[in-house]
């Protein structure tokens, strides 16, 4: 009997303020920056009030819209 693979995969725990969390595993670290800008409805665009990741966590709580955690894992 073999053993199932260990994938490394990077976690997004995001929420508005007040609300439940959201939970979404991505391969990629960029798609999870990306999906946290989408699910705040940054577009990722000169209009935008923060261009990295760290800024718009920052600006998240500045502003109390929301919170979110990137983290890695290995799973089975």
């Amino acid at each position: 009997m073999s053993l199932p693979a260990i994938q490394h995969v990077y976690v997004l725990k995001i929420r508005y303020s007040g609300e439940e969390d959201d939970v979404y595993v991505f391969n990629l670290y960029e798609d999870a920056c990306y999906k946290a800008f989408e699910y705040f409805e940054m577009h990722m665009s000169s209009n935008d009030p923060v261009q990295d990741i760290d800024e718009l966590q920052d600006w998240l709580f500045k502003i109390d819209k929301g919170y979110f955690q990137i983290f890695s894992t290995n799973i089975q």
